[in-house]
């Protein structure tokens, strides 16, 4: 498994996992290096013995929260890769790097009925407040954590 910074080739595969933002706003977010690709390099294709090279099955986006708290707008694992740790992987080196580049915090957010939250309190994020967004039925959590600590 490899984590690495997302290159345009990687756009339509990252597309068919996030469906949150239009097209043009992700390869925006590509472009300025907001975003984050898992990716397996030992999938079988199609059953035959060669290798998929470098197959897109994660995505970590993010964006800057008042343009200086690095924010998690999303982590997605497809399924067949959940509950291994590669989310917490992802989420480890993207606060690595946001703390290498001088931040100090770092912020993300769950609907409450999501089981989301628990994943990231283990991670240790906590809660600093919530909202309830137009045409959102649940509230919103907003969380943060400090970096180093």
């Amino acid at each position: 498994m490899i984590i690495e910074l997302a290159q345009g080739k990687d756009k339509q595969k990252i597309a068919k996992l996030d469906s949150h933002i239009p097209s043009p706003c992700l390869g925006e977010c590509i472009w300025n290096g907001q975003v984050y690709v898992l990716k397996d390099d030992s999938i079988k294709n199609g059953g035959q013995n060669h290798r998929v090279k470098d197959p897109v099955v994660g995505v970590l986006r993010y964006s800057l929260f008042w343009q200086t708290i690095p924010f998690l707008d999303l982590l997605y694992i497809d399924e067949a890769y959940r509950n291994r740790g590669f989310g917490t992987q992802m989420m480890h080196k993207w606060e690595s790097l946001m703390a290498t580049r001088g931040y100090k915090y770092v912020m993300t957010s769950t609907q409450a009925d999501e089981d989301a939250w628990r994943f990231y309190e283990k991670l240790g994020y906590h809660k600093v407040g919530g909202f309830f967004p137009p045409e959102q039925e649940a509230e919103e959590w907003m969380y943060m954590k400090e970096l180093g600590k």
